[in-house]
Formats: C-alpha cells, sequence, structure tokens
C-alpha cells in the first residue's frame, strides 16, 4: 500500500472520519507535490525531515498554504511512526508567521470602509423587493447566518422528497429542507465538518419559506447550461452586494455582523449564536479574525 492509500485509509476510518472533499484536498496537495519536485515511491517515508521541511522552504506561497502542505507531511510521517518534531518545530514558526499576515489583513479592512449592517440589510431588501428570488436568498442566508459560501450550494427539497433520501445521500450534501411552517439548513458540506459535524439551522422566515416554495425542489445555483456549480466556482457566481467601489465578500458580510452585534443588547450570546452557524470554533477566534474595533 502507497504511502498516500494509507493516509487515506486512516483518516476514513478514524473515529471521526474526515469528509470527502477534505480527502480530495489531501490528494491534490500530495499529487501536487509529487509532481512538482518530481517524486515517486512513498518519498515522503524515505526523505527526512530536514528535507522536507527544505522542500516545503522552497514553494512559493503564503504561510497558510505552507502549513497544508507540511500537514501532509506531518499526518504520513504520524502514520508511519516517524519522527516528527522538526515538523512540528516548524510548524509553529508557520503559525506565527501566519498569525502576522493575518495581523496585516485585518489592519487593511479597518483602513478600509465597509459598508454598514443597516446599507447590506437594504440591498438584500431591494433584492427580494425586485424578485431576483435566488440572489436574494443566499444573500439573506449568508448574512444572517455568518454563512460561507459552501454552505449555500444546497437543494431545495420538500420534505417528502428528503425523506425518500437514502443515508449517505442526507450526509453528503447540504440542503434547504422545506416543512410547512418554516425551513432548515442541513450543511453537511462545509469547512469545519471535521470539527463540529453536521450544521442544522432552523429558520422560521416567512419569506424563506415564500421563496422556497415557489422555486421548487432543486439545487439553488445552477450555471447557464443548466449543469451544477462547482464549490471551486463559488465566487465567480455568488453575487454579493456591490456598489462602484466595492464588491463584499462572505467574510466581508460576516465581520459586518460582528461589529453590528458588538452594538447590540446580550451580544455575547448573538456571538455564541452566529459563532455557531458559522461553524466558527470559538468566540476567541472572532475576536482574534474579525473583530475590527480600534479597542
Amino acid at each position: 500500500m502507497t504511502e498516500l492509500n494509507s493516509l487515506i485509509l486512516h483518516k476514513r476510518t478514524q473515529e471521526r472520519p474526515v469528509s470527502k472533499a477534505t480527502l480530495d484536498k489531501y490528494i491534490k496537495q500530495y499529487e501536487f507535490m509529487t509532481n512538482l519536485y518530481n517524486k515517486k515511491d512513498n518519498w515522503i517515508i524515505k526523505s527526512t525531515e530536514t528535507q522536507l521541511i527544505n522542500l516545503i522552504k522552497k514553494m512559493d506561497v503564503k504561510p497558510t498554504g505552507r502549513l497544508n502542505y507540511l500537514n501532509i507531511f506531518f499526518m504520513i510521517k504520524s502514520i508511519n511512526e516517524q519522527p516528527t518534531n522538526e515538523i512540528l518545530k516548524y510548524r509553529e514558526t508557520l503559525f506565527k508567521q501566519k498569525d502576522k499576515q493575518t495581523e496585516i489583513k485585518i489592519q487593511e479592512k479597518k483602513e478600509q470602509h465597509l459598508p454598514s449592517y443597516e446599507e447590506v440589510n437594504k440591498f438584500i431588501d431591494e433584492l427580494y423587493n425586485s424578485g431576483d428570488w435566488i440572489r436574494w436568498l443566499y444573500n439573506y442566508l449568508i448574512f444572517t447566518y455568518g454563512l460561507r459560501n459552501k454552505d449555500v450550494n444546497l437543494i431545495i427539497i420538500q420534505g417528502s422528497n428528503y425523506n425518500k433520501l437514502d443515508e449517505k445521500e442526507k450526509h453528503e450534501l447540504n440542503y434547504l429542507f422545506v416543512k410547512k411552517t418554516e425551513t432548515e439548513l442541513i450543511i453537511n458540506d462545509y469547512k469545519t465538518k471535521s470539527t463540529h459535524g453536521t450544521k442544522r439551522i432552523k429558520i422560521r422566515s416567512r419569506k424563506v419559506l415564500k421563496i422556497c416554495n415557489l422555486l421548487k425542489d432543486g439545487p439553488l445555483l445552477l450555471k447557464a447550461n443548466g449543469s451544477l456549480v462547482s464549490n471551486d466556482d463559488l465566487s465567480y457566481y455568488l453575487r454579493l452586494f456591490q456598489n462602484e467601489d466595492q464588491q463584499l465578500t462572505e467574510g466581508d458580510y460576516f465581520k459586518i455582523n460582528v461589529l453590528h452585534i458588538q452594538n447590540q443588547p446580550n451580544s455575547l450570546k448573538l456571538l455564541q449564536q452566529i459563532a455557531t452557524t458559522r461553524g466558527t470554533k470559538s468566540i476567541t477566534n472572532l475576536d482574534q479574525f474579525y473583530n475590527l474595533n480600534d479597542d
């Protein structure tokens, strides 16, 4: 068995198996490095820690990217019971570099004037009033619940049809489950599922229920030719708030929400709620990565 196959088998059979999307990412990262450095035949197992670290240092990528590739080395070395002390030491260096880069990004965001919470809300309301149903729905979901782009690559489905799905289908895709008086987001394919499991978010908005019934069952996002939109293409197909000067991302939506919540009564509870629906580990993460207040 190759070192890559051993890694995949290990990740599939551990107590909390990783998602298919994560396994695909591991495979792509491994194959990229194998081709980049013209390697073959269980080359990570055969390489020393120093040799592997030097390969990472040669890569023209940001600290986050280097951490991802280094993680492949760490996992393969670990499951084959080989030393990883030097890899872990270098990983700490990369974490510090990543944190510094994050601080710079936050400072840049502070200097960039983001629209207010009210401005974004008004924009989303105008989408609804103009009958732009699909665009309204994914903007509403992302902004209201702090979702990432991948979360809204979903299928609208009536309860009777959802109950006909097999267990594998129910736990692989994302659904907007339509009930009689409410809807429920069932999000299986998202960034931190391996940590938090399936996200289930009850939505009591009458507008969401109305639009889901109007749109009928099927994928929310489709290309012009009727084919499904892949997760890699979402940033192209999702059109969030934009004006002459800016085109916001889901990360911008989330930052605007966090700033808004900080000025509301019972803000701690509200922050915990939006951290949960986003799939963020803790409020501490929100403060580190999304708090744009100067104090």
